[in-house]
């Protein structure tokens, strides 16, 4: 057999005319493979590592972008300056003389009734003669002394030389405060004048009606009530406080002084629509004023006055250290807030059909509960019951919130042992983010604590809630309830 193929083998001939071996392995084969070199082979595999890349680009690229956030359990941070205003029950005082005024009150003292809070001298002469026939008798007492001797010493404590804006007011502050005993002095001298029968009859000292901290300045403002506040106001950097001591010379009807007979007052904010909204219920608050380190505790209370929201902070104390200002800046201080901090745009709401705790029936083979929904027979006119057993989402304490796709609305829900029959249709929204830890859109409730403009805290350790770590959709608006992501 063998002898007869090769033969027949013999007689075939290939095309160039050459003898069929029967092998295949003809030359044209043994070329073509001798041909095949390694740079052929790499070139290959490059080629094919080149088509898996780009098929790979393009599945990228027309996947749709997920942006992940890691969620963090930083503390959200709520101090925030707020500009406000200032508001005093207080009283712009005016002159019934006309000459030359001298004040006896330092400025920010409080002042007793029947206190002479300034004098008018018509000609001008009578406080001077009156301190110069005497000059040498005006001394200062030792607690004025040590007051002042204090006040040098403080600044000396903190002077280092390298900032030297504070040395016209410290020097405008302790010229008043000898001012002030100097003329206290020149009163006392007038007094005793008086008393003599010697004083002119163009000295007139002018007492206060009421008791109440003095101040020298004004702006404009005094008796400014919370009805007047707006935000345009608060803006205002126009209004400017001036001294009335620089007067001098004063007619009738000038202003002198500007009493505040209590300590009462408030400071009225401009705060944002998050503040105004996070504080609905919040009483006591605790501020810190311009910048300072001490606490002042008020009571809140939230305006809004067109689309301006506005906070009261009512006051009791410290009235007297800003009876000069009344424009300030505050922060409020929160206690920190420990739990999970979360953008707010992955934070969005889902609805569930809420039904009533009690509706549920006991079961002990099916985790303790079971919902029982009624089903009709028509063609026997029969009631019997589906069991449905589901998963309790969350419980405010009186409502079950159970998923949408476990019932109907509808449905027909009770529970035998009571009678108690309600139907589905009554629909409540938790909050929640996507969680994105399993590879697909998963809604987790979450429970606020409080927000700032760009992130919320939420309560941390919540029953199947959200947790440290956890992977969430960064923009809410863009997921799809179970939808695979990766």
């Amino acid at each position: 057999m063998r002898r007869d193929r090769d033969q027949e083998n013999d007689n075939i001939v290939n095309i160039d005319g050459s003898r069929f071996t029967g092998t295949g392995r003809n030359k044209y084969s043994r070329g073509f493979l001798s041909r095949i070199t390694p740079e052929h082979i790499g070139a290959a595999v490059f080629l094919l590592v080149f088509i898996y890349l780009c098929i790979n680009l393009y599945i990228y690229a027309a996947k749709e972008q997920v942006s992940i956030y890691e969620v963090q359990g930083q503390n959200l941070s709520y101090d925030r300056s707020y500009p406000a205003v200032c508001i005093r029950d207080e009283k712009l005082v005016s002159s019934t003389y006309s000459g030359y005024v001298n004040y006896y009150i330092q400025n920010g003292r409080k002042a007793a009734k029947s206190s002479i809070i300034y004098s008018v001298d018509a000609s001008g002469n009578n406080v001077y003669s009156a301190l110069n026939s005497n000059f040498e008798d005006i001394s200062l007492s030792s607690d004025e002394i040590r007051k002042i001797k204090s006040d040098i010493a403080g600044v000396m404590k903190t002077y280092t030389g390298a900032d030297l804006t504070w040395t016209q007011s410290f020097k405008t502050s302790l010229v008043e405060t000898l001012y002030d005993y100097v003329s206290r002095n020149a009163l006392a001298e007038m007094d005793r004048l008086s008393a003599s029968g010697n004083s002119s009859s163009d000295f007139h000292s002018v007492r206060s009606d009421r008791s109440g901290v003095i101040s020298y300045t004004t702006d404009g403002l005094c008796g400014l009530a919370i009805d007047g506040v707006d935000a345009d106001l608060i803006k205002d950097s126009s209004v400017k406080p001036y001294s009335l001591r620089n007067a001098g010379l004063i007619s009738t009807g000038d202003a002198v002084y500007r009493i505040c007979d209590n300590e009462e007052w408030s400071i009225v904010a401009l705060v944002t629509e998050d503040f105004y909204v996070n504080n609905l219920e919040t009483r006591n608050v605790t501020i810190f004023i311009d910048g300072g380190l001490t606490p002042v505790k008020g009571q809140l209370k939230l305006l809004r006055k067109d689309s301006d929201y506005l906070a009261q902070i009512m006051l009791d104390d410290y009235m007297s250290a800003y009876m000069d200002t009344r424009f300030v800046s505050i922060e409020f201080d929160y206690e920190t807030e420990e739990g999970l901090k979360i953008p707010k745009t992955a934070i969005t709401q889902k609805g569930y059909y809420i039904v009533p705790l009690t509706v549920f029936a006991a079961d002990e083979g099916a985790g303790g509960y079971v919902l029982k929904r009624e089903i009709y027979d028509a063609s026997t006119g029969a009631v019997g019951y589906d069991d449905i057993y589901p998963k309790k989402y969350y419980s405010d304490g009186y409502y079950a919130y159970i998923d949408m796709s476990v019932v109907n609305e509808g449905d027909i829900l009770c529970n035998p042992d009571t009678g108690e029959r309600v139907k589905v249709g009554t629909v409540n929204y938790l909050d929640g983010v996507f969680c994105v830890n399993k590879g697909y859109y998963v809604f987790t409730r979450i429970e606020k604590l409080r927000s700032n403009d760009e992130y919320t805290i939420v309560k941390k350790n919540t029953k199947d809630g959200l947790r440290l770590y956890d992977h969430i959709a960064l923009n809410a608006a863009d997921a799809v309830e179970g939808k695979i992501i990766y």
